[in-house]
This record gives C-alpha cells, structure tokens and sequence, in this order.
C-alpha cells in the first residue's frame, strides 16, 4: 500500500473512527487467564457494510450544516436534480440536490461560490461513496436575495437592457397616463393627489396588479400588456408608471423578477419605474426608461404644472398683445403712407388727367379739321369756278350744243358719223334727236 500523503494523514476518516475500539485500563493478572474458545470474526459483505454504514451516518448526522466553495458543477443534469461537490482547502465531499430543492434555490449555483449546504449525509452504497443531500442552500456572506439580485442584474447588462441608447424619451407634457400598481395602495391615493394637485386635466388609466407576493410578477406583467392592448386598441398612453410605495426588501424583491424585467424592457409604451423609497433599488429602476424616487416623484414629473403652464399662458399672451399692438401701429403707418400714394397716384386722378389731356386733343383734332375742311372748301370752291368755266353747259349758254351717237360718246369730227345714224343734241335747254343725212369732211 502506497504511503499517505501529508493531506491524508490530516484528515480523519470516519471509516477510522469506527474501526477504533473503546479504550480500556490496565489491570494487574493475578492468575492466568483461562483460556476460552474465540468466536470466527465476521465476515460482511459490502452491501452489509454498506447498509451499516448508511443507516448510522444517517442516524448521527440527521441535519449537518456544510460550509465550501462549489466544485465539480456541470450545470443541472436533464432530470432536473443538480450533482456537484463542495470543498475547502484540503477536503472534497459530493452534494446532491433533488429537482425540488433546486426550484426552490433563490440564486443560481456556479463554480467557485461559497455556500452553506443544509441537510442530510448519506451513503451511496451503488457508487460506494458518501454525499450530501441537500435540503436548503444559503450563499456565504451575501443573502439569497442578494445574491440573486447581483447576478441577475450582471446577466441583464451584458445582453444590454440597460443601456440607454435603448431607453425610451419621456414625453415633457403627458396628458394620458398609465398606472400599474394595486387599486388599494397607498401609492396610487398619493399618486392620484399629485395630479389633481398638479395636472388635473390629465386623463389617469389604472391596470390593477398585485404589487407584493408570489403572483405579483405575473399580475404585472399581465397588467403592462393590457395597457398595451389599450394603448395600440383604444387611446395612446403618453406614459406609464409602474411601482408601489416603500416596503421590506422582500416585500420589493417581485420588481426583480426577470420575466417582468424583460416585459418592462420590450414595453412600447415609454415607462417610469417608482418603487419604494429613494433609497430602494430594484432591476425595474435600471431597466425602465426612467426612475423615479416615490411614486409620488413619478406623478410629478409625468406631468407638467398647470400654474407654471397658467403663468407662461399670460406671459405669452402678454407678449403677443404687445407684439401685435406694435404691428398694428407699423402697420397703420405703411397704410398711411401707401394711401397718400394710391391718391397721388390713383387711377381716376390718372384719368382725370388723361381726360383733361385727351380733350385738349381733342380740341387740336377738331380745329385741325375744321381747318382742313375750311381749307378744302376753299379749294373746292375754286376747282368748282374753274370747272364751271370750263364746263359744256357754259358754251351751250354761248349757243353752242353738244352731240352724242347712239353709244353716248361725244361725237367730234364727221368721220365718227354714218349715214342714216340717230344722233342726240344737247341744247342749253332741252335734247334734240337728228338723222344724219349727209357728212363734210373737215
């Protein structure tokens, strides 16, 4: 048989402690023994001893509480029971942890966590080894909630809910708000008082939930849903509060649910976390789109403040008042000015003018005219004198007369004239119509 190691020798095998038969004083012989026949030793078989074994570690050690840092873990097997071990700085023992146990564990299991296991020692006669069974699992230094808050909220930043480049804008002037919280709380009272105080024109929405217990995450959950059905159905939501007033840290711990860490992380609707007091941080603080400190932090800065909004009313009215009593006066000045200029330069007085002018042309025109005409009359006059001079009724005054054929032209030579031709004499007075009887030659 190889030697012990030094870590051997340290440790005390309960197997040795069983093999160490009770001390017993020396006592002085008197006499010689007398000899009696000694009985065979038994001879066990493993699954004798094995038997043994479990019943009196399960006898002496009923509830032991271990402390060690977990090794050896490999996840939760397929069967939902979980196998891994527990040691220090010399020392190894197995855990097991049946499903139930492990559902009930507030935090996850990872290696190198310290931990107190609560339960049982047990010998597993099949593998011939002794393990733990796990009843109950606390973390080592931090508690359970703790614990699982810490390592929920690392899991949550690294995928990123957290960031704000993802964080919805608050509207500055939300008139339809949504509250998630229960109908009897005290917080809804204080929030309801705030915006009758501050906003009453704000049009409140409640989607009851149970804000504390075990079926709080699933009642907010299924409440945030419905104000998105209302929301994407009915009315938009400007805003929606999701929290409750100031409690324990369990009675707050249902805000870090990751299921409805999540839903508040997907919410279409822009959202405002205000769970407990200022000094209270849940995951839905970090994950909303904005965190208030109260409740009652939440209503007032949802909503803006009808006195300020009153205040800043007149100031702008006041304002604009004054702005357009000085556009009026600019105003009434440029129409002023540009009337003087449509009278000066107005269409009638253009045609007035135009009129004026138009008939001083009109009086050149006519004298122009009657000059014209008394100028052609003159000279009508003397072509009518010259014409009458020369007119054929003045030498048919003289006597003589003027002779036409039958065709009406003026007959000047006997040449133009036949024997026997009809001709028509004009006299001073009255026509005479002669036969040609006979011509001279000229």
């Amino acid at each position: 048989m190889a030697p012990r190691s030094r870590e051997d020798k340290n440790q005390i095998s309960f197997l040795d402690n069983l093999e160490k038969a009770p001390s017993t004083e020396k006592v002085k012989i008197t006499a010689p023994p007398v000899e009696t026949p000694q009985e065979a030793p038994k001879v066990w078989s493993v699954s004798e001893l094995s038997k043994d074994l479990r019943e009196n570690l399960r006898a002496r050690y009923q509830q032991i509480s271990l402390r060690g840092e977990i090794c050896d873990f490999k996840g939760i097997h397929r069967s939902g029971h979980l196998y891994m071990g527990l040691k220090d700085e010399s020392s190894q023992i197995r855990v097991v942890v049946w499903k139930g146990v492990v559902q009930k564990v507030p935090f996850d299991l990872k290696m190198g966590l310290e931990v107190i296991v609560i339960g049982s020692i047990d010998y597993y006669g099949a593998g011939g080894s002794l393990q733990i069974v796990a009843e109950r699992i606390e973390p080592l230094g931090m508690g359970a909630l703790q614990l699982k808050f810490e390592q929920l909220k690392e899991k949550l930043q690294k995928e990123g809910l957290f960031a704000l480049e993802r964080k919805k804008v608050i509207p500055a002037h939300a008139t339809r708000i949504g509250l998630v919280t229960g109908k009897s709380t005290a917080a809804l009272q204080d929030m309801l008082r705030i915006f009758a105080q501050k906003y009453p024109l704000a049009e409140i929405l409640l989607f009851h939930a149970a804000v504390q217990g075990e079926n709080a995450p699933r009642e907010i959950i299924s409440a945030i849903g419905n104000a998105e059905r209302y929301a994407r159905e009915t009315k938009p939501i400007d805003v929606l509060i999701i929290g409750r007033g100031g409690g324990s840290y369990e009675d707050l711990f249902c805000f870090n649910d990751e299921k409805l860490v999540r839903k508040i992380s997907s919410c279409s609707i822009p959202t405002i976390s205000a769970v407990g007091h200022e000094i209270d941080f849940t995951l839905a603080d970090f994950v909303a789109d904005k965190s208030a400190a109260t409740p009652t932090h939440a209503a007032s800065e949802s909503v803006p403040d009808i006195r300020v909004i009153n205040n800043d009313f007149n100031t702008c009215l006041h304002t604009l008042e004054q702005h357009l009593n000085d556009k009026i006066k600019d105003y009434s000045q440029k129409i002023d000015l540009l009337w003087n200029q449509i009278l000066s330069r107005a269409p009638h007085q253009k045609l007035k003018a135009q009129k004026q002018l138009l008939e001083q042309y009109m009086a050149r025109v006519v004298q122009s005219m009657q000059m014209k005409i008394d100028s052609s009359k003159a000279e009508l006059k003397r072509y009518a004198s010259f014409l009458d001079a020369i007119s054929p009724l003045k030498v048919l005054e003289r006597g003589f007369s003027l002779v036409q054929n039958e065709a009406g032209k003026f007959v000047r030579n006997s040449d133009s004239v036949k024997i026997g031709e009809t001709l028509s004499v004009k006299l001073l007075q009255g026509t005479l119509k002669v036969s040609v009887k006979e011509t001279k030659a000229p």
